[in-house]
């Protein structure tokens, strides 16, 4: 859990400038101040740092990629039309339709008037802005080619908005057609079963095995409906805590990776995250340990970053980038062997992005198949399922019919 901290210190001009920066105690607060080279006066607890703090960021509209692209194209329009950083940074404050970001931005404008670099002004907002977009902001304004890194900047949140949406409007549908199934079974089993299974016990039927299992789950669901309720909240949230622990992850990442049908859908969308990250890096001038330090945050997942550590450990002894990458079981072939050719011709940025290009269509086109294939397959699954519950109290149904006869 990270905690606010209030600061005063002389940066590297010696000039007095005070502000405030998110860290997990102090001493990392410290670490974080002296690597921007300030000579730390004062460091203290923020106040409202208690329940209020907390309140604010449970209620604060996310900062999406859509919403930084936009922010990173009136940026570089304004930097490229000669318009002074301050009054830029001022200007996009009062125009930005997030209010996390607008307040944020007004942060950052307070930090430049303060004496610090625009880099240095957003690294203190990690939730709002990624290691991506401040490593590629420090090497335009290192390079001077701030206008040109922004427009990268946009073009790749652009690009990780689409898939995004992609995915997100393929799966709609089918969640909303799993939810009415799930529904329509659980108001089947408390509000229609116990009536004719009351009729089948008044006459005395003999009951299958099929039809005593349906009769238990729709008592259950009706007479202790708040312990099945109780079971499926416990279950959500043992997961949600236990893919935060690093073991959790870990299994969760593999199990995604193996699943049959969306595994190799989120295979691609992440190898198309990490080769257009990582070109849009190399090309802003980001060296590569740094890029690949990025790219391993960005992509988040176990499997991609153990081959990213070895590709780290063989750039560090002198040896091949692609290397490592060639002996993982995530990366495709491809990538390795582009990366490969990248390596010996000097354009591993150019190459990555033909990649990047290459899985996006892939992408697009797996998106239109899966929602096709997901919707049969549900009404199947619920069709199999009210059947089998109909049939197990049907069956009871005519035989005693039959034998009335």
């Amino acid at each position: 859990m990270t905690q606010n901290f209030a600061y005063k210190a002389r940066n590297p001009a010696g000039k007095l400038v005070t502000g405030k920066i998110e860290a997990e105690n102090r001493s990392k607060a410290i670490t974080q101040l002296r690597d921007r080279r300030f000579f730390v006066v004062e460091l203290k607890e923020a106040p409202l740092a208690g329940t209020s703090i907390k309140l604010d960021k449970l209620f604060q509209k996310k900062v999406g990629s859509r919403d930084l692209a936009v922010m990173c194209r009136q940026f570089a329009t304004m930097v490229q039309a000669g318009v002074p950083l301050l009054q830029t940074i001022s200007i996009i404050s009062q125009q930005c339709d997030n209010k996390t970001l607008q307040d944020t931005m007004k942060k950052v404008g307070g930090n430049l008037a303060g004496g610090m670099s625009l880099t240095e002004s957003m690294k203190p907002y990690p939730r709002v802005f990624p290691g991506i977009f401040t490593s590629m902001v420090e090497a335009g304004e290192v390079g001077g080619d701030l206008e040109h890194v922004l427009e990268r900047l946009a073009v790749n949140f652009e690009k990780e908005h689409d898939i995004r949406e992609k995915v997100k409007s393929a799966m709609t549908y089918p969640t909303v057609v799993l939810v009415v199934a799930v529904l329509s079974v659980v108001a089947l089993l408390i509000f229609v079963l116990p009536s004719m299974t009351k009729m089948l016990i008044d006459m005395k039927a003999p009951l299958p095995v099929t039809t005593k299992i349906i009769m238990g789950v729709s008592g259950f669901l009706k007479n202790y409906w708040f312990i099945a309720l109780t079971l499926v909240v416990a279950l959500a949230f043992g997961y949600k805590t236990g893919v935060k622990t690093g073991r959790g992850k870990k299994m969760k990442d593999a199990v995604v990776l193996k699943l049959p049908v969306m595994g190799p859908m989120v295979q691609r969308i992440i190898i198309s995250r990490f080769c257009r990250s990582l070109s849009t890096l190399l090309k802003s001038g980001v060296p590569v340990l740094q890029s690949l330090e990025v790219v391993k945050n960005i992509v988040d997942n176990h499997s991609v970053n153990m081959g990213l550590k070895e590709a780290e450990r063989s750039i560090k002894e002198g040896q091949s980038f692609a290397e490592p990458l060639m002996k993982s079981r995530v990366f495709p072939p491809m990538v390795s062997t582009m990366i490969s050719i990248g390596e010996e011709t000097g354009s591993v940025d150019t190459l990555l992005e033909k990649v990047a290009d290459f899985y996006e269509k892939e992408v697009d086109a797996m998106v239109s198949r899966l929602s096709s294939m997901i919707e049969p397959i549900l009404l199947l699954g619920m069709g199999v399922v009210v059947g089998f519950i109909l049939i197990s109290i049907m069956v009871p149904m005519f035989t005693v019919m039959d034998s009335v006869k």
